[in-house]
């Protein structure tokens, strides 16, 4: 062991070299903020303002090196490497053909912006794309928290991003909003093997810069799907394991035909996937089958581009919201309270883009983006002894005895659309860049229940429908964006947005009769800050962002105009340095997240009686991030995060229903944890290519999440609150090329919780005064021990 230590040492400490280069354009004149970056190393430096950049502590002999940048077309060069200085020219020829994402470009931060963020490339999506959900494939990024009911990563999965949860990340796809309009919620649910036809994500913690739909109000995800290909392509993916689960997925693209020259002549290319993935679950019955398709044409000139994308997710997923009381987790972990042969939720969406993008001169592009997102489905319930008056149905005497109750199935439909558009305009000034854009949607939801069967029905008829509740809202953005280089070194940056919102719904009145009511929002979100290049691949930033965020759709809805709660306000503080070389990149980043009227759960009843989220005046998230990433060897890697954070409600009262007198009492409980809000999270990925050829390799990697206590209320009591876990997964990648008609075989077995560690990542809380004491209902969400995942990749 002791003389393998000293070969990894001497390994790392001798035979280190460098490359000094420049990166032009045709006419020699030097290309600033090119993305270098180091083939099989997750590292990479960026060109100066002279197109000057330096890797060091690299290792003699070949290497593969990539080059990148806005506008002009990817290089990628194999140079054999000596011991000491090498030099390197390269030069980049600008797009032929207008390949950008314009309308990706417009909401990200990019490398340029004083923000918390990070980017997980199609590459390394790959490595753990078996199936899982988006928020799987995301868990490895910084302070990020998954969830699944099911025990799997497949069917409902939720993830958390410094604590805040779904409602307060928004999601957006090709730069389109994906946030439901009205509870702001995000179901990833719907967007079953998204990640196949995922190009890159970009995820960007704390308000960050402005984006379209509901409001940032902890992070942000924009996930750009397939890029237009040059050359023609075809995938098949097949994974399968514990659990009865079972993927196939089939994918391809024509790549550009048509390779016309000159003016007005343009390049056609057509990109598709079908996907089925279905799983049975690890609890009980929480099973899940999920279809989807992805389709992509696109016609690409020298100037101007027109792609049309449409997607579909189709789900059936049985129901395991309810969790597994606590009382029995310890026995029965897959425990479901839901038996009913068709407790399932069934819904379909659809999204239409259509996405234009216009040079209008060297350095200024226009996009105009048209979106249209269809979705309709319900939830099947069966209820025991449910109240009739619930369904309109008048109560009878059978045989002397008063009926008031019923067995009852009912199906709580959803049927809207959400329909937009994106405009943004981006112009370069030398090394200035200018973003103007905005966007416009309107949501219409129509709500509505039917009862399929009941055991005593009245003259109620199969599909009548016992409730319907109809909703529009609308909600219009602008903003610019502005990055001015004030020298070489320092970069200034402004963000202005105004966002209005109008939400029309069926609320209470002031005397709670039921009427519709329309509620308007306007609300302006500034952003600033400043980023330095300290040199040699080092830069620092600090900026402030202001957020504000309406409330959602039952927190409107359930309440009346004089008890209405209010609009959320947000400040966010970011100070950060990260230094990237050729070998080891780290980061650092504070943040100070200012609350005031966060929504939360107090357990305290509105003026209709429902136990909704309450305005609580000052409430804080506060942390550092921190991550690396080390090549120790041409073998071995390291890459890694860690979150230590402090979540407060600075007063916090609470309210509990009191069942031995009526009422509530209240609880003045000072200052106190955040829910779902875990002071420490941490990931780590360690991994040894064992076989480094040419035409193969196979690469071992050990990756371990760690997540701190979270409390499931806001009253930090021990009584109420999910234990710190730390899960182990191990896994095998192999890639093979060369092989006679193929361009690669993939291979992918990964062995998840490896050591069986029980806990649970999720769970819900109620708390009541009984029998003179305080006592309370748990339910907890159980996650799958040992569990095995293998995939086959066969791309041609």
């Amino acid at each position: 062991m002791h003389n393998w230590l000293l070969v990894l040492i001497g390994t790392t400490s001798v035979a280190q070299t460098n490359v000094q280069g420049t990166v032009v354009d045709v006419g020699g004149a030097g290309l600033p903020f090119v993305s270098v970056r180091v083939a099989g190393s997750p590292l990479s430096v960026e060109t100066d303002q002279q197109g000057r950049f330096l890797l060091d502590g690299l290792w003699p002999g070949a290497v593969r090196l990539s080059f990148a940048v806005v506008g002009y077309e990817r290089a990628d060069t194999t140079m054999t490497l000596s011991l000491g200085a090498n030099s390197l020219r390269v030069s980049l020829r600008a797009e032929t053909h207008l390949l950008d994402d314009v309308e990706v470009r417009a909401l990200r931060a990019g490398d340029r912006a004083p923000f918390a963020k990070s980017l997980v490339s199609k590459e390394e999506v790959a490595r753990v794309n078996l199936g899982v959900d988006l928020p799987y494939v995301l868990d490895l990024q910084p302070n990020v928290v998954s969830t699944s009911d099911g025990g799997t990563g497949i069917g409902y999965t939720y993830m958390r991003i410094r604590g805040t949860d779904g409602t307060r990340t928004n999601i957006t796809l090709n730069g389109v909003p994906f946030n439901d309009a009205e509870s702001q919620g995000a179901f990833l649910v719907n967007l079953p093997d998204i990640a196949t036809s995922a190009e890159d994500i970009e995820v960007q913690r704390g308000v960050g810069t402005s984006t379209n739909g509901p409001a940032a109000f902890g992070a942000s995800i924009n996930l750009r799907t397939t890029a237009v290909r040059p050359e023609a392509w075809g995938r098949v993916d097949l994974s399968g394991g514990a659990f009865g689960t079972l993927r196939t997925s089939v994918s391809g693209g024509t790549g550009l035909l048509n390779p016309g020259e000159g003016e007005g002549i343009g390049r056609f290319s057509l990109d598709m996937r079908l996907s089925s993935i279905t799983s049975d679950g690890y609890v009980d019955r929480a099973s899940a089958d999920l279809k989807s398709y992805f389709l992509q044409g696109a016609w690409i000139g020298a100037r101007r581009s027109l792609r049309y994308i449409t997607f579909r997710g189709k789900e059936v997923t049985y129901q395991a919201w309810g969790g597994v009381p606590r009382e029995v987790i310890d026995t029965a972990r897959t425990y479901n309270p839901y038996t009913y042969a068709n407790e399932v939720d069934d819904y379909d969406q659809t999204h239409h883009q259509l996405l234009f993008d216009q040079r209008l001169g060297k350095n200024s592009v226009l996009n105009v983006t048209l979106f249209r997102v269809l979705g309709k489905g319900y939830f099947e319930q069966f209820r025991e002894d449910d109240d009739l008056s619930t369904y309109g149905i008048a109560r009878a005497v059978i045989n002397g005895d008063t009926i008031t109750t019923t067995d009852i199935i009912r199906r709580r439909w959803l049927d809207n659309s959400l329909t937009g558009a994106n405009a943004s305009l981006e112009v370069r000034f030398g090394p200035h860049r200018l973003l103007v854009g905005g966007n416009y949607s309107d949501y219409q939801g129509e709500h509505f229940g039917e009862v399929v069967w009941a055991a005593y029905a009245g003259d109620l008829d199969i599909r009548d429908r016992y409730y319907a509740n109809d909703a529009r809202k609308t909600d219009a953005n602008g903003y610019a964006k502005l990055t001015y280089a004030l020298n070489e070194r320092l970069d200034l940056f402004g963000d202005a947005q105004v966002r209005t919102v109008r939400h029309t719904f069926l609320g209470y009145g002031s005397d709670l009769e039921r009427l519709e009511r329309t509620l308007s929002f306007t609300f302006f979100n500034p952003k600033a800050g400043v980023l330095w290049r300290t040199g040699k691949g080092g830069k620092a930033y600090a900026s402030v962002a202001i957020g504000n965020r309406e409330p959602n759709r039952e927190d409107l809805v359930e309440s009346t105009p004089d008890g209405q709660p209010k609009p959320e306000h947000l400040i966010d503080y970011e100070l950060g340095f990260e230094q990237r070389k050729a070998r080891w990149a780290g980061g650092i980043n504070l943040y100070y997240m200012d609350y005031k009227d966060q929504l939360v759960l107090t357990g305290e009843l509105n003026d209709v009686g429902a136990a909704l989220r309450t305005n609580v005046a000052k409430s804080y998230r506060a942390g550092v991030e921190l991550s690396g990433a080390w090549q120790a060897t041409k073998r071995l890697r390291w890459k890694g995060n860690l979150a230590l954070s402090r979540n407060r409600v600075r007063a916090f009262t609470e309210f509990v229903d009191d069942w031995d007198n009526g009422g509530q009492q209240a609880f003045s409980l000072g200052e106190r944890d955040l829910s779902f809000s875990p002071g420490m999270v941490g990931a780590s990925d360690i991994a040894y290519r064992f076989i480094d050829r040419k035409k193969s390799n196979v690469e071992l990697s050990v990756i371990t999440k760690f997540v701190g206590a979270q409390y499931l209320d806001n009253t930090s009591s021990a009584e109420r609150r999910l234990h710190a876990y730390v899960v182990n997964d191990l896994r095998i990648n192999a890639s093979f090329t060369g092989c006679k008609g193929l361009k690669a075989l993939e291979l992918n077995l990964t062995v998840r919780n490896l050591f069986s560690e029980l806990y649970e990542s999720n769970g819900w809380t109620y708390s009541f005064i009984s029998e003179g004491r305080r006592q309370q209902l748990v339910g907890l969400y159980p996650q799958a021990p040992l569990n095995v995942l293998a995939g086959l990749t066969v791309r041609f």
